[in-house]
């Protein structure tokens, strides 16, 4: 069985402190400090090249601060191991990677990583949620549509219990009806494991129907940080 991340008694389960990212030169994140409490659901919007993305890929020990500190439970990011970290940061693509050739190998992998037996029911269940059926276990992942593929990988990370969930614009290519399937299931999943969700987005009815929070990157700084009504009533219309 694979250790666990435990949440104790820690209010604020994410933090980061004055940190920078420098990349060939260029100042991609400047001075980024805030703190994340458990439960939390934060959107996080602002112009294309502000530097979202590269904060989740921070998170997700994917890259490095140039300096600065991100802290999880109390604890500096990079002295976790990467592999024990992302079972419990689980960081969804806008395209949707699933490796391997079959369904089944992305389905069944976070059972084999958490030394479980694969609970199918439990599978079937999620299935139904996306409206997917059940025997799309048995294809390729090429047989998969664009919106299929997301689904699948959504589950896949969501089958971890991950205690943080972001998400990168998960939904920009889905139609409205696969929008609202995804954002429900987050929701739910979300509310029954007291995780804490952070999402980009570009769409701001979305951000108003997911988030408590907002957070709004412009040019690699953090320019607000606060309450959606306090956002969408003091800034909401320049952009709207």
């Amino acid at each position: 069985m694979v250790s666990r991340i435990l949440w104790g008694d820690i209010i604020n389960i994410l933090e980061c402190k004055n940190m920078n990212l420098v990349k060939n030169n260029q100042h991609i994140l400047h001075h980024i400090s805030f703190s994340v409490e458990r439960g939390d659901r934060i959107g996080i919007i602002g112009p294309s090249g502000s530097g979202k993305s590269s904060l989740f890929r921070l998170l997700n020990l994917l890259i490095s601060p140039t300096d600065g500190q991100i802290l999880y439970h109390n604890k500096n990011i990079q002295e976790y191991a990467p592999t024990e970290l992302r079972r419990s940061i689980g960081y969804i693509l806008q395209k949707p990677y699933l490796f391997g050739t079959m369904v089944e190998e992305n389905l069944l992998y976070p059972y084999q990583l958490l030394g479980k037996k694969p609970d199918y029911n439990e599978l079937g269940s999620y299935l139904d949620k996306v409206q997917l059926p059940k025997n799309i276990i048995e294809k390729k992942n090429t047989a998969l549509s664009g919106g299929e593929q997301q689904r699948v990988a959504l589950i896949r990370s969501l089958l971890m219990k991950p205690q943080i969930i972001l998400l990168d614009e998960v939904t920009a290519a889905l139609d409205e009806t696969n929008t609202l399937l995804l954002e429900k299931l987050i929701i739910d999943e979300q509310t029954l494991h007291q995780a804490t969700l952070l999402f980009i987005t570009h769409n701001l009815e979305q951000a108003k129907r997911l988030a408590q929070k907002i957070m709004y990157l412009e040019a690699g700084h953090i320019t607000f940080l606060g309450s959606v009504a306090t956002f969408f009533g003091e800034k909401g219309e320049q952009y709207e």
